[in-house]
């Protein structure tokens, strides 16, 4: 968590501010250096003659919130003109002590501009809510909201003041202002950790990564998860070039079975042995194209290929169990909660304990320094590890760094480590106060709808909804933006509408589609009806057609052979007659020729007939093939021996 002191709220948010507009001036080397223009106004404002270190820490905290760690203040107090040592108490010689102007230009404009965003915010909270809103708790609450380690923090007005900042996008005097409280928390989370030496880690350092992390990391979480998780990585990519490997990253067993079972889901969802009415963004991410179980494990493969050889991220394999004896006192799984408890929490507990056993029950005051972290979005997971870290401290009396922490806070605090803090102009992707925003309210949205799934189903159990009243509410659900980078503030009123009288309004509207689909649907049978009868009227006319022209076409058939019948009946009828006159005329001669021969008997020589009987046989071969000529003028299709006879001739 970060350390600012809940009191005096008005002025925390424009300490952060002015830290980072101070940072901003080209004069400034160090970061002790701006907090020694804080440490100026304290003592010219009280005023201060004689202090030590320790009333110092005090005034910083009653003046601005701060909680800084006195070997701080001590380095910020030696560059402080007018101060001298003696005894551990610092004497003040006012007339060498700078007023800082400068300091109380740059405070009055955070201030002004702090009023103008609580003022607005104030009101826009009272339209929606409808209530008097106290403005020192709203202000304690944009405080955690702006600053909160975790994005999972909730509290009364988180999401409405999610609600202001997104629906205020475009405003840039309200991001600018943001964002620079935004980017002075990470500075003042630089002095808070006393991290003095930066540019590189000087211990080693094991992060355990829990499972909503590594899914971002591959991107199952959408885009904006993928970034900031991108971004932590970023740091640790930079953090092992400068100095060796220093940090390593691993997953516990506990979190493989997490992801393990979280895939065998997965393809109970694609098997349909199970159904999936409300769905995360990771299992959306995983169940998309995939058709059977073994898509699945190909997805699972790779999940975990892309998570050793991408970012070298391993599980951890402990050379002896975790319940060993030798762990038996530095176990915290026992430490006072109910075996009843939900597995999250059970989980949650696992990790830590499992931290603290791997610190061997050392303490320590720095979350960089302590060996062994695990890294985690999970809010019960950081709420027990700040629980834990409370209890060992009141116990033992000491300063007790988390056992377990954000990723915005592990890149922040790497960020400061490695010396990207001071001075710089590009700060991680985590500082803006718009991204912040989308992160809360999708969170939210998503605890919101779990919620209402279970009221619903347990409604419907109960007989208190129709079937289309649960299905209305499971698809006004359904339909939520879950990802950060959907959210939009022109409609953000609406999405973070879970009210049953919302419901109630979508239930009508699902009735309204529901009548207009079945009247579509309707129209659609019609058109269809129409369009078969249609079909049926062009078929049955096409067969009348098909049946006519059969019919005629065996008419004209008929016809045909008819006549081809009578055509060669006729040219038989007068092939026979030409052969019937040419035989008769040959007949004729043949007769003339045997008559004179009779008669005159030996008027002819034996030559002379001779020559006749070669005159009748070339009249009788000229006869034959005026008998073929008429032939083919009658038959010209037909084929007949004369015709080859004469074709091979």
């Amino acid at each position: 968590m970060t350390n600012v002191h809940e009191e005096n709220t008005a002025s925390i948010l424009a300490a952060f501010a002015t830290l980072k507009s101070l940072s901003d001036e080209k004069k400034y080397q160090s970061p002790y250096q701006i907090l020694g223009e804080f440490i100026r106004y304290v003592i010219t404002t009280v005023p201060l003659y004689r202090f030590s270190a320790i009333e110092m820490k005090g005034h910083l905290t009653e003046f601005f919130g701060f909680i800084i760690p006195e070997a701080v203040i001590k380095t910020s107090l030696k560059n402080i003109d007018g101060l001298s040592l003696c005894d551990r108490i610092y004497n003040v010689s006012m007339n060498e002590i700078d007023t800082g102007r400068e300091f109380e230009i740059k405070q009055k404009e955070a201030n002004d501009c702090n009023f103008v965003i609580i003022q607005k915010l104030v009101q826009y909270i009272s339209i929606r809510t409808g209530e008097s809103v106290d403005e020192e708790i709203l202000t304690k609450e944009l405080i955690n909201f702006l600053i909160e380690d975790t994005t999972y923090a909730s509290s009364k007005y988180s999401g409405l003041i999610g609600e202001f900042i997104l629906i205020n996008e475009q405003n840039t005097e309200i991001q600018d202002n943001l964002n620079k409280i935004r980017e002075g928390s990470i500075l003042y989370l630089g002095l808070s950790y006393d991290i003095r030496e930066t540019g590189g880690l000087k211990k080693p350092l094991n992060l355990y990564l829990g499972t909503e992390i590594l899914f971002s990391l591959i991107g199952y979480n959408g885009s904006i998860y993928q970034q900031l998780a991108n971004d932590f990585y970023e740091q640790v990519r930079s953090a092992n070039t400068n100095g060796g490997k220093k940090i390593t990253l691993y997953f516990f067993s506990e979190i493989k079975k997490e992801i393990d079972d979280f895939f065998n889901v997965a393809s109970s969802i694609v098997e349909r042995k199970k159904e999936s009415f409300i769905t995360t963004t990771a299992m959306k991410a995983i169940t998309d194209n995939c058709r059977t179980s073994a898509d699945v494990e190909i997805k699972k493969s790779d999940f975990y290929h892309k998570l050793k050889n991408n970012f070298h991220i391993i599980e951890y394999q402990h050379d002896i169990s975790f319940y060993n004896e030798r762990y038996f006192s530095s176990n915290l799984e026992t430490s006072g909660y109910n075996e009843d408890d939900d597995k999250k929490k059970d989980l949650a507990l696992k990790l830590i304990s499992h931290i603290n056993k791997l610190r061997k029950g050392k303490h320590y005051s720095s979350d960089i320094d302590s060996e062994y972290l695990v890294v985690s979005n999970t809010g019960i997971t950081l709420r027990i590890s700040k629980e834990q870290a409370d209890k060992i401290k009141e116990e033992s009396n000491q300063d007790v760094c988390n056992f377990a922490v954000s990723l915005d806070r592990i890149t922040s605090l790497l960020w400061c480590k490695l010396g990207k803090g001071f001075g710089k102009k590009v700060y991680p992707a985590n500082v803006a106060a718009i991204l912040k925003a989308r992160i809360v309210l999708s969170s939210n949205i998503a605890h919101n709808a779990e919620k209402a799934f279970f009221e619903i189903t347990k409604q419907y159990k109960n007989g208190d909804l129709t079937d289309d009243q649960l299905i209305a509410r499971i698809l006004m659900l359904r339909n939520k933006p879950y990802l950060p980078e959907d959210l939009q503030g022109d409609d953000i009123n609406e999405v973070m509408d879970f009210s049953p009288e919302y419901l109630s309004r979508y239930e009508e509207q699902v009735k309204t589609a529901q009548r207009s689909l079945e009247e579509k649907d309707l129209v659609i049978e019609t058109l269809k009806e129409n369009q078969r009868e249609k079909e049926l009227l062009i078929k049955e006319k096409d067969d009348r057609n098909a049946e006519l022209e059969r019919r005629l076409d065996e008419y004209e058939k008929k016809e045909s052979e008819k006549k081809r019948k009578k055509e060669k009946r006729k040219n038989l009828c007068k092939f026979i007659l030409s052969i019937i006159w040419k035989l008769a005329a040959l007949i004729v001669v043949a007769v003339v020729i045997f008559i004179l021969i009779s008669t005159i008997n030996g008027f002819f020589t034996t030559a002379t007939v001779l020559l006749s009987v070669v005159d009748f046989v070339g009249f009788l071969l000229s006869l034959i093939q005026v008998i073929r000529k008429d032939w083919k003028k009658y038959f010209p299709n037909s084929k007949s021996k004369l015709n080859d006879e004469d074709s091979c001739s």
